[in-house]
This record gives structure tokens, C-alpha cells and sequence, in this order.
């Protein structure tokens, strides 16, 4: 289970005592180590600036999962050095198959709207320059002095906020760097046919057209509008002309190293919730946008039917139409980040072609080594059945579940340390929901584009589905295991998991970049050549001044610097997921995390540590030479079963699963003793004995 000690308890907190210089508003090329952003307690009604802070040093951590051993700093080699990015969300906040709307109910979607989505593809930007200003150099440093160069970014993701194209041809514009223009609506005049009079025209396309601009509809005070801030963000500083200075094009930087991507669950359901129905796609790429929450309000999650979105025309107001609105396939998604200059497709094209195949082109999990010796494991958690609520979280289906298990099991044979990405950490996976409850396809081609987008084309059975508890005991299961990486949660969150026979893993959550404190953070895996390794994680904010523009500065003129400032500050002082919400504790941010290095060649051994010993025993323990017979065996570790181990009797050759057993029918020729042996990588061969009776 989880372990979250007391700060007096867990380890040594270092802090990096000098407060920022009062010059230093800018973030670029500083970590949190050396300068924090912080806004003003919150209070009803109030906004709150942001300003510089005093830095905050590494929490060194244990618990059990490794030891800090003196002088490491002197010893330590960098073996991976790499960025994690997550929940980006880039959102066509003009889409009318988005549920602003249900919002302000805050009965489940809290984040359909987000006073700064509109600048998300200027925070995203003005990440990427910042992971660029660590690619160099790593802030962490190695026993000689050097810091390792990043190997790559991920993003563990929710990269889009509503499965369409044009949000995920913004995500690989933005990774990979070039022209990127963050509106949407068509501006050819034949699109516009079937709008009904009153459809604002192609001029309008180059504009803002949403619910933060109260000049497009009659509603007033439910969003921020910063033209004309009223009710609730009465108190919110104007920036006249916003929205319409977030809809320019722009020169995305690109990042400088590759880049990897895990899917989320917004990534690839509607609304992050939602199967995509052809019902709700031509709603997406139409001209009638919702405004008003679901009028059955006992059912939030009403205002995902292609009938509520378009229930009541008086309660809609009209919008530019756009055809690449379109809800993408797993494959669509795949082939927008094949088509770029990344020739590994950013991640899928490591996925297994015997998966591709069973799945009939659904599987969009894999894995890949970076660096010898070091894996990393992308897994696909979204939930596909699609029902609204429970689809949010995640879960495993059954054949992803056996494919990571076999995977894993090689990864031990050949010594390598793994890493698990997910978009969904542990505590995310709960989901029940399974696969075959998505609508049904309607063409089998696993290239084509299918009238309902979202449907299972997995001809795999789903069940039984695989949940937090099934992934944690896998995990633990296999000492090469290290780290966990996932995003998902809105929160900087750090959790170990300690294996009873010594050692364990981390799973390392981090915030959103879509909602405060919009940080991302660096993770390196050091040798400290002492049999232990040490994770490090360092937070990051994004680059640009800390400190936003004055209320009332016109918008036409902030620069992209200004936009991403502009865009931090409001999302502190957003109610719903602003300051206090996403930074979780000291624990959580600067982190050292000490883990027992499992592999066998591992340079340096502790004095004194040995490797576990299984225990097996066997039944039956008594036979006659010469009669077949089916032997069961069960494998343990301090009581614990042990999934994977080999067990060998004679020619027999089997292997334990979930519960730790397994069997194996076999004649024993000759009388006397037996030898049953389970071996494990990682551990020490356990052994019992048969009596062979002599033959009657």
C-alpha cells in the first residue's frame, strides 16, 4: 500500500535557503530549486498576482525502498535523464461538442471550462522552451561534476481535451515545433451551407467565438470574459481583446530532443468520458453550441448526448462550423504523429505488430529501451467502453494486462530496469468499464475512418478487466520494476511502493500543465554504485515572467512570454483548480527517491544484502516411479504468492501465475528422490524434494 510518512519521519528535506533575487521574474533556465512562483492566499471574490519565491531543495526519501548511503554524491552516474509533460488539454473552446456548460454545476465536471484554456498553446509552448533550456544539462549532477544530457520527453497524457484532429495535430505541431494556428472554424463559404440564418460567416472564423466572449451570446457572468469581467471575476483584471489575441498563428519552438506520448482518456473519449457516436460528431463539426447546463440536472452527465448538446435551440448560440472538429480512430491519432519527423512515430511505432494484429489495429501500448539496459513501458489505460463517470479513470484490459506480464518477465531475464508510463496512476485505475460497451464499429478496415469513431475494435475479449490493485501486485511482483510515471490527477504526488523482501518502486505523479501550478517536471535515474539507485524528480515552471501584465493592458500587443504569464495567473486564481488544489506537499516536489538496485550485474553490491529466497512447495510429495502423475506446485515469497516463477521437474517445465501456482504432468522413471526447483530473476532458487516409490 501506499506510504506517505510525516516530513520528520520520512527523511532529510534540504532546502536551498537564498530567496530568488527581486530582478529574477523570469523562469527561464531556473528549476523550483532556486525559485518558486506564489500567489497571495486566496479569499472569496479577491485575484491574486503572482510573484517570486524562495527556492525549495530535495526531499530525500526511503521508506523502506532503498537506503541513503553516505558519499553517493561523490559515486553516482546518471543512467536515464529524461522530462515528464501532462494534461495539456489543448482545447477548441469553440467546439460546440464541449460541455461548458454543466460547469458551473460542479456536480462531476469541474474542469469543462477553464478560464485560461483559450492560452493553452502558449503555456504548452512555453514549456517546451523550458525543458529545452535543461536539455543540455541536467540540474542534478554526477559524481564527476557533469550533468547527463536529456535523453527524451514524454507526455503522459490528456495531450487533447476532446479526441478531436485539429487538437491533435496541435499536439504534434507543438512537440515538434513549426506554424501552429490555435482556431478553429472554417473559413470556406461552402461549409457553411447547412447552418441555419445567422451562422456568423468565414470573417468571423479568424475570431474568438465561445462562451468567454459576451458579445457572442446573451448569457452574462457564468464565465470570464476579459472584455468585460462581471459576477463572480467582477474582480478579475481585463485584458481587452484576449480571446481574439489567443486565436493568432504562431511559431511553435519544438522540443530538442524526441519525444514520447502515452494516451489519456481525453486523448481518445469524448469530453474525456464519452465513446465518440457518429450522432455527436456531426454536433462537433456543426454551427449550434450549448450554453445552458442540462435541464435534467440530477444527470450531470446528460450533456454528453448528441440530443441535450442540441436539445434547445433558444438555449444555443451559433458558431463557425469546422470539418476537422472530427473525432479521431486510435489509428487517426497514431497516423497524425507518424507523419511527422519523428521516424519513430513518437512512441507507436514500438508497438508489438503481433498486438497490432490480435487487435485489429487497436493497440497503441509499447515499449522500448533508450538507453541499455533501461526500459520504459508506455500502457494504453483509457477506458474504452466510454461511459460517461466511470470512464474518467482507468483500467487495463486482459489482453494488455498479459502482454505487459510477458514483457516484463523478459525485461527480468535480460537484467533490465523498467519503467512503467501511464496516463492513469494506481490509485486512477478503477474503472469497471469494459471495452465491448463502446458502439459497435461499423466497417472492420482498422484504417478507416468509422461512423462512430470510438467503438471497440478490439475482437479481443476485454474481461477480466485489470484494476489499481491487479497493476500495484504485478508491479511488486517484479523487483526490475522501479518507477511508475503518470499524470491524469491535477497533482505533484510521489508514493512508494516497498516490496517485503527489500526494495520496491515509486510511482511519481505530476500536475497538470492545464490547470496551477502548471509544472512539469525532470526525472533522473542515478547509480550510486552502492547497490542502490536514486530517482531524482525536479519540478519546473514554465518559461515567461512570473509576474502577469497589469489589469487592464491590451492584448494585442503581449508577446508569448506575456500570453503563458497571463494564462499561470489565472489559472491560480481559478475556484475550482487553483492555488491549494495541484502542488501537493514538500514531499512531492524536489525529490531524491533511494530504490534497492534489483539487477544481477549491478556494479556495486551493499556489504551484507542478498537476494530473497522463494519458498515452493509441491503435492503430491509421495508417488510410485512410472506412474503419470500431475504434480502441483505453489511459489511464495514471505507468504506471498509469486507470479512468473519457473518451475522445473525433470523434463517438466512450467510457470506460476497470478496466485503463484502452476502444475505439470509428468512420469518419473527412476525410485529415489526428485528435485522440484523454482527460480526467479532477482531471487534465490527455492528447492524441494519428491519420494519416488519403487515401481509395483
Amino acid at each position: 500500500m501506499p506510504f506517505r510518512p510525516l516530513l520528520a519521519a520520512a527523511a532529510a528535506l534540504t532546502l536551498a535557503a537564498a530567496a530568488a533575487p527581486a530582478h529574477a521574474t523570469d523562469t527561464v533556465g531556473r528549476t523550483t530549486a532556486e525559485q518558486r512562483i506564489a500567489g497571495a492566499q486566496r479569499a472569496p471574490g479577491a485575484f491574486s498576482f503572482l510573484r517570486p519565491a524562495p527556492g525549495q531543495g530535495y526531499a530525500v526519501r526511503q521508506d523502506g525502498v532503498g537506503t541513503a548511503r553516505d558519499g553517493r554524491e561523490q559515486r553516482r552516474r546518471s543512467l536515464l535523464y529524461f522530462a515528464q509533460l501532462s494534461d495539456f488539454q489543448l482545447a477548441d473552446e469553440e467546439s460546440p461538442a464541449r460541455v461548458e456548460a454543466t460547469d458551473p454545476l460542479e456536480l462531476i465536471f469541474t474542469a469543462a471550462w477553464r478560464p485560461q484554456e483559450a492560452i493553452m498553446p502558449w503555456v504548452v509552448d512555453a514549456s517546451v522552451r523550458q525543458v529545452n533550456a535543461f536539455a543540455q544539462r541536467s540540474p542534478v549532477r554526477q559524481g564527476d561534476g557533469s550533468g547527463a544530457g536529456m535523453a527524451l520527453a514524454l507526455t503522459t497524457g490528456d495531450n487533447a481535451d476532446n479526441n478531436q484532429r485539429n487538437e491533435a495535430e496541435w499536439v504534434a505541431r507543438l512537440l515538434e515545433g513549426g506554424r501552429l494556428d490555435p482556431n478553429s472554424g472554417s473559413s470556406d463559404p461552402a461549409d457553411y451551407a447547412a447552418c441555419p440564418p445567422g451562422t456568423p460567416g468565414p470573417e468571423e472564423a479568424a475570431r474568438y467565438t465561445g462562451v468567454q466572449d459576451y458579445d457572442d451570446y446573451a448569457e452574462s457572468a457564468q464565465f470570464y470574459d476579459p472584455d468585460q469581467p462581471a459576477g463572480p471575476y467582477a474582480s478579475w483584471p481585463a485584458y481587452p481583446g484576449l480571446m481574439d489575441r489567443a486565436q493568432r498563428p504562431f511559431d511553435a519552438t519544438g522540443l530538442k530532443v524526441p519525444s514520447y506520448i502515452v494516451l489519456g482518456n481525453h486523448d481518445s473519449l469524448v469530453q474525456g468520458n464519452e465513446d465518440a457516436t457518429a450522432a455527436i460528431e456531426a454536433v462537433a463539426g456543426g454551427c449550434a453550441k450549448s450554453i445552458t447546463p442540462s435541464q435534467r440536472a440530477a444527470d450531470p452527465l446528460a450533456g454528453l448526448t448528441a440530443s441535450t448538446l442540441t436539445s434547445d435551440p433558444s438555449k444555443a448560440f451559433l458558431v463557425p462550423p469546422d470539418r476537422r472538429r472530427r473525432f479521431l480512430t486510435k489509428a487517426e491519432y497514431r497516423r497524425i504523429f507518424a507523419s511527422g519527423a519523428q521516424k519513430d512515430a513518437h512512441g507507436f511505432a514500438f508497438v508489438d505488430p503481433e498486438q497490432a494484429r490480435a487487435s485489429n489495429g487497436a493497440a497503441s501500448y509499447y515499449s522500448w529501451t533508450p538507453r541499455p539496459g533501461l526500459r520504459l513501458v508506455a500502457l494504453d489505460t483509457v477506458s474504452e467502453g466510454g461511459q460517461a463517470g466511470p470512464s474518467a479513470d482507468g483500467n487495463l484490459d486482459d489482453p494488455q494486462f498479459r502482454w505487459l506480464t510477458a514483457l516484463l518477465d523478459r525485461a527480468e531475464q535480460a537484467d533490465e530496469l523498467v519503467i512503467l508510463l501511464s496516463h492513469h496512476g494506481p490509485t486512477s485505475l478503477t474503472s469497471t468499464v469494459p471495452d465491448e460497451l463502446a458502439q459497435a464499429c461499423s466497417t472492420s478496415d482498422p484504417e478507416a475512418h468509422d461512423p462512430n469513431p470510438g467503438c471497440d475494435r478490439d475482437p479481443r475479449d476485454s474481461r477480466p478487466i485489470h484494476l489499481g490493485d491487479d497493476m500495484l501486485d504485478l508491479a511488486l511482483e517484479h523487483p526490475h520494476v522501479i518507477g511508475w510515471v503518470a499524470g491524469h490527477s491535477h497533482i505533484n504526488d510521489v508514493e512508494s511502493h516497498a516490496r517485503k523482501a527489500g526494495g520496491g518502486f515509486w510511482v511519481i505523479r505530476t500536475s497538470a500543465e492545464a490547470d496551477w501550478p502548471h509544472q512539469d517536471r525532470l526525472i533522473e535515474v542515478m547509480d550510486n554504485q552502492d547497490g542502490t539507485l536514486s530517482l531524482f524528480g525536479t519540478l519546473i515552471d514554465g518559461a515567461g515572467p512570473v509576474e502577469a501584465p497589469p489589469a487592464g493592458t491590451p492584448a494585442a500587443g503581449l508577446d508569448a512570454n506575456q500570453l503563458a504569464s497571463v494564462a499561470r495567473t489565472l489559472g491560480y486564481n481559478d475556484t475550482q483548480a487553483g492555488g491549494g488544489t495541484g502542488e501537493g506537499t514538500d514531499l512531492d516536489h524536489n525529490v531524491e527517491l533511494l530504490v534497492q538496485d534489483p539487477r544481477r550485474t549491478a556494479p556495486n553490491i551493499a556489504p551484507g544484502r542478498k537476494k530473497p529466497k522463494l519458498k515452493v512447495a509441491v503435492r503430491p510429495r509421495r508417488v510410485r516411479a512410472m506412474r503419470r502423475t500431475r504434480f502441483r506446485f505453489r511459489v511464495t515469497l514471505d507468504g506471498r504468492p509469486v507470479r512468473g516463477a519457473r518451475i522445473t521437474l525433470g523434463r517438466g517445465r512450467a510457470r506460476t501465475g497470478r496466485r503463484g501456482r502452476a502444475a505439470i504432468r509428468l512420469r518419473i522413471v527412476h525410485r529415489g528422490p526428485a528435485r522440484v526447483r523454482a527460480g526467479k530473476t532477482g531471487y534465490r532458487r527455492a528447492v524441494a524434494r519428491i519420494r519416488v516409490l519403487p515401481r509395483r
